[in-house]
């Protein structure tokens, strides 16, 4: 099997919390290859690392993993907003590479412990990009991770979103249904363990905007989203370290210019000494593993029973791409 080695603490991690068996995966992996062969609807990337990325973050449930695979592999299909047109040299892509908003950063509090991922809105101008295209470069490093970083996968993530300056035009454009589709795909779609959330320097309208937000999530990952006004951060530096926070941020981990990922990926060695410019190169380098992935998604017309549609899936109307042959 082409699986990559978990650390020690990872292991004992996906043995103890994610029901992992070693004995047992290849079995799990071949059930779910024949469940696989029996879905005429879905054409799926089928190697070995993606598929236990799946059961790991559906704690090898056999069931869930179906169930996550095919919506996941559907959303692909019938979101083309997120999921159409991903060439990392596409002008919008390209655009907000360049402003790196998205920043997984490279140390975790411990050998076992979350990647903390910082969502810089700041660093966002609505006049050069959209919030939908910010959520496409934000799912497409989300692919990435979970095809190289073990701690995302297995320990999970804390996303962190930095709303001190941003721009309060991309309110606007945060409508229901875009919140309703985003989180449906998060949570139901994507095999990720989401630890915590935590937004910092909130102004009233950002508190309403994830307000609105916890309403089209479980109860589960409610109870996950964390708040923090400019007289509460001395709460936050509680759930995320100060040692772990760039200097950018009040932080003590190196500025954005001098963080690389020496530490973000076992054997990897990051050439690049702006963190920022490091991200871009990476999508960049996921080329043709993104241009191939156009090609997987779902046949609706093959599919037994209803098709999927944006109606029945999210309550709303829209249009879906057909599968490339």
């Amino acid at each position: 099997m082409a699986i990559r080695k978990l650390s020690p603490a990872l292991q004992a991690i996906a043995e103890k919390e994610l029901n992992e068996t070693p004995e047992r995966i290849k079995d799990d992996l071949m059930y779910i290859r024949e469940w696989l062969r029996k879905q005429p609807h879905l054409k799926v990337r089928t190697d070995d690392q993606t598929l236990i990325t799946f059961l790991r973050g559906c704690k090898f449930s056999l069931q869930r993993t179906q169930e996550k695979l095919d919506y996941y592999y559907t959303a692909k299909t019938i979101l083309t907003e997120f999921y159409s047109n991903r060439d990392p040299y596409d002008p919008d892509i390209q655009e907000v590479l360049k402003l790196g908003p998205i920043l997984p950063l490279p140390n975790t509090a411990s050998a076992s412990s979350p990647r903390i991922m910082l969502l810089n809105f700041a660093a966002l101008n609505p006049d050069k990009v959209s919030y939908i295209s910010f959520l496409k470069v934000l799912f497409m490093i989300w692919d990435i991770l979970f095809q190289e970083d073990d701690h995302f996968v297995v320990a999970g993530v804390e996303m962190w979103s930095e709303v001190k300056n941003a721009s309060m035009r991309y309110a606007i454009q945060l409508t229901p249904t875009v919140i309703k589709k985003t989180n449906a795909v998060m949570e139901k779609g994507y095999p990720l363990r989401m630890k915590k959330h935590h937004c910092t320097h909130c102004p009233p309208i950002a508190v309403g905007v994830f307000n609105l937000s916890k309403s089209f999530v479980s109860d589960k990952l409610s109870k996950r989203i964390f708040l923090y006004s400019e007289n509460d951060m001395d709460k936050f530096y509680q759930q995320v370290p100060k040692y772990l926070q760039p200097k950018d941020f009040g932080g003590e981990n190196g500025s954005l210019k001098e963080l690389t990922g020496t530490d973000m990926f076992i054997a990897m060695i990051i050439i690049s000494s702006h963190f920022s410019e490091f991200w871009k190169q990476k999508v960049e380098s996921y080329r043709n593993w993104f241009l191939e992935d156009a090609k997987y998604g779902t046949r609706e017309e093959l599919r037994v029973g209803i098709s999927k549609t944006p109606a029945n899936m999210f309550g709303v109307e829209g249009t879906f791409r057909q599968l490339v042959d």
